[in-house]
Parts: structure tokens; sequence; C-alpha cells
């Protein structure tokens, strides 16, 4: 029996079975597509970013103790308890995760008041982050070298810690910060400085070239001046 985890929560909470497996949805790319009158061919723009695709399951639910209205309304509850974007796994691909949406209605039939059957469609960004990226890669000494193992550009939170001011090397990319008291996060994909998740630390942190990305392939990580060292929480992704 499949299991899919959604804003932390087991789909065999409530007894939830899934029926079939769900299909696998390439993202489409964005591009800007501009025809020009007496040209052959269109112009394309690539954006470098993709859509959304759609992740559905076909569940089902039966149990002697719980009524079909009670079971349809415990699933209600959980699909719609965390709104916006929140975390979204299943047992089919142990080694990701998603961050999904769950915005439609749906139908639940009812099989003599204690079963029914459903599908259930997740809106999901376009990205399948890997497990092994949450886990930081710890810099003590310099170089440090962090291979991305994937096709795509990663955008890291990267743990700076050490007093006063520094310089970070990632790749192509140089951090300058005039002011360090024991850490400064700075996370690219949110594009911020800060440290305990609140005080906003920009006005320290120069940025050369914007915020550190990791290629793929290598990326040699350095730091000098009053920095100790650096944790990089990498957050590999594909599609």
């Amino acid at each position: 029996m499949g299991i899919i985890t959604f804003s932390g929560v087991s789909s065999a909470t409530y007894g939830i079975q899934v029926e079939r497996p769900p299909e696998y949805e390439t993202p489409e790319r964005e591009y800007d597509v501009t025809p020009i009158p007496g040209r052959n061919g269109d112009i394309v723009q690539d954006n470098g970013s993709y859509k959304n695709v759609n992740r559905a399951y076909e569940i089902a639910i039966g149990s002697l103790e719980k009524t079909y209205t009670s079971m349809a309304k415990d699933i209600g509850v959980w699909l719609h308890s965390s709104p916006g974007y929140r975390r979204l796994e299943d047992s089919y691909e142990p080694d990701y995760f998603r961050f999904a949406m769950y915005k439609e209605g749906n139908v639940l039939s009812n099989l003599h008041q204690h079963a029914g059957r459903t599908k259930i469609n997740f809106n999901c960004k376009p990205q399948r982050y890997l497990k092994t990226g949450e886990t930081a890669i710890i810099a003590s000494t310099t170089p440090k070298v962090i291979a991305n193992p994937t096709n795509q550009i990663a955008l890291p939170l990267i743990r700076v810690k050490g007093s006063g001011a520094g310089v970070l090397n990632v790749g192509g990319f140089t951090v300058t910060i005039s002011s360090i008291t024991s850490y400064i996060d700075i996370d690219s994909e949110v594009q911020d400085a800060y440290s305990a998740s609140t005080t906003n630390l920009n006005l320290y942190v120069t940025l050369s070239k914007g915020y550190p990305k990791l290629i793929p392939g290598n990326n040699t990580i350095t730091f000098s001046g009053g920095i100790t060292s650096v944790e990089v929480t990498p957050r590999w992704w594909t599609i």
C-alpha cells in the first residue's frame, strides 16, 4: 500500500489506501514565443523556469468502525488544513519531496456507507527536491569542494559562522560580510540575509554577482577574514 505524507501528516492516519500510483509528469519549460511577420520561425526567449505540475493519486477508504461521512470529513480536513504550499512526499519516490498545494474540492463515492473512492490532485512546484540536499555540508577549512549531483542550479542556504568581517567565495560568487556576530544566514532561494530567522542582516552583506548558486558539477568554497566555518544546505533538485 502506498503512503502519501502531506504537510507532515501521513495518509495512513486516515486509513487511506492508494489504489493506483501517480503518473510522472514532466514540467513545461517557460518560454516567451514571438512570431515575426515575414520571418520564418518564431523568436524564442527562455525564461529559465518551469511551470507547475499535477500529482494525482487514486485512493480508497474503508472502515467498519467509521461511517462514510466521518471518513470523508477527515480527508477534507487533512487536505485543506494547510493553505499554500506544503511538503508532499510519497512512498513511490522515497528519495525526493515536493512542495504542493491542495486547492480543489473532490467527490468521494459512497460504497455501502463504510467505504469510498476518489482522486486527489496536488498542484506542485516543478522541483523534485533530493532529501540528501537537506543535510548541511560543513566547511571548517578552506578550500572545500561541493559537488552538485544534478543538472540543475541549486539555491543553497549558507550559514556563515565567525566574528567581525570576512569574505566568502562560492564558485564564481563572492559575498563580502562587514560584520558577523556568531553567525549569519545567506538564503539564495528567498534572497535574504538574516539570523535567528527574523533579524534582517542585508545591510552587512555585499554580493558581487547576486546570491550564491551551486552549478552542476564541482563548486569550490573558500573563506577568509573573521569567518571560521561555513555550513551549506544545498537544496539539490531535479525535474
